[in-house]
């Protein structure tokens, strides 16, 4: 019963409208393909052992297994916020960040091993979703800063807040691609991506805490969207693309260094 209502949320994640706290389901989406992309064979195939289904299947299973019991506790996984000197706030671990980080200690170096297969599954469907989460510009949070604050801007005439844009970005400045079309940005060199995965997950998550200052300068505060300036525009693509990016490169480096030791052939006996 279990493993039938698990499967039925994560068909139903695929189309159910998102929830506000959300990255888009598309957005989760692409980072899963595009991380799929780059998973070495070994991770490629323990993905599939215990998921079954590919990262993308899973992208926004975690958004929708918070409404089921013992799994309510995960809604506020979901961002990260920074203090005045964009240091990651802990908040008893309420995250996406501790989390991720969390989980992808608890599994690597053969932890996973130690691991019931449900623990695995979830740890995986989990990550999958937290960190694509941390790179969605609005799920990083500044409540110290003023500036920083939410707002709402207009878009043809309504009110549309600050979070609920950059959630629906991707497909807003990638009007009409489907996630096979996002291949085409994927064109970082090795080297590239292995800078890109420097460090661990608080690293990256302060070069997000930096960089996605940016986000609030470019969408005008109470402005129609289409009045603004358009290079204001072509860089909030960039950046969203960008993140979409580092979202899918650093999932994949977690889930190659979670399982860089399996030896298929141990598996296949």
């Amino acid at each position: 019963m279990r493993k039938l209502i698990a499967t039925f949320l994560a068909a139903t994640a695929l189309f159910a409208p998102c929830r506000l706290y959300a990255w888009s389901a598309d957005a989760h989406h692409i980072v899963g393909h595009i991380a799929e992309k780059h998973l070495t064979p070994e991770a490629q195939y323990m993905c599939q052992k215990y998921l079954r289904y590919s990262l993308t299947y899973y992208a926004v299973w975690m958004d929708h297994v918070a409404n089921c019991k013992g799994y309510d506790h995960t809604r506020v996984w979901h961002g990260v916020r920074f203090n005045s000197k964009n240091k990651v706030l802990h908040l008893d671990g309420n995250n996406a960040v501790y989390q991720s980080q969390r989980l992808w200690n608890e599994m690597r170096n053969g932890g996973y091993k130690e691991l019931p297969d449900s623990a695995i599954i979830d740890n995986l469907r989990f990550l999958i979703h937290m960190v694509g989460d941390m790179h969605c510009p609005s799920h990083n949070y500044y409540p110290e800063e003023p500036d920083f604050k939410p707002y709402s801007i207009r878009r043809n005439g309504k009110k549309v807040y600050f979070h609920k844009f950059w959630d629906r970005s991707a497909g807003f400045f990638n009007k009409g691609w489907y996630c096979d079309d996002f291949e085409q940005i994927d064109t970082y060199s090795e080297k590239e991506i292995k800078r890109i995965c420097k460090g661990d997950v608080y690293r990256w998550a302060q070069i997000n805490g930096k960089d996605m200052r940016e986000v609030h300068s470019l969408l005008i505060k109470h402005t129609e969207l289409r009045d603004m300036p358009k290079e204001n525009h072509e860089r909030m693509r960039e950046i969203v693309n960008f993140q979409l990016l580092r979202g899918a490169y650093r999932l994949a480096h977690i889930l190659n260094d979670i399982f860089k030791d399996v030896k298929i052939s141990d598996y296949e006996k």
